[in-house]
Formats: structure tokens, sequence, C-alpha cells
């Protein structure tokens, strides 16, 4: 198994000037990325894991549990 084809979940801010709309790039791209539950954040900045740690944490765990 390539490793782009193992399972690959985008969490993008929906507030970030600098990556927004990033996240459909990987999704068209990444061959694991489809059928995956994919994430825009409400509030997030640039530094999402700062600006949203509890929220981002979350989806990463059960991102992690699904997989």
């Amino acid at each position: 198994m390539k490793v782009l084809d193992k399972p690959f979940l985008t969490a993008f801010s929906d507030s970030d000037p600098i990556t927004r709309g990033g996240e459909q790039v990987f999704q068209r791209l990444i061959p694991g990325a489809q059928g995956q539950p994919h994430v825009v954040i409400k509030g997030g900045g640039h530094f999402i894991q700062e600006d949203c740690g509890e929220e981002f944490a979350q989806i990463v765990v059960d991102f992690i549990r699904r997989t």
C-alpha cells in the first residue's frame, strides 16, 4: 500500500486567509482522502491548533479511532 492510499483527513479553518480552500486540492489529489469525513472548523485562524485546539484534537482522535 502506498502512503497516500492510507486514510487521509483534512481539517481546515473557515477563517484562514492563507489556506482557505486548500483542502480541496488534497481531497482531489490524495487517494486516501476519498470517502473521509473532511472537516472545516468554524472560527479558527491560520494556527487552528491554537485557535480551536480542543475541537481540532477531538477531530484527530475520532479519525484515529475510526481508521
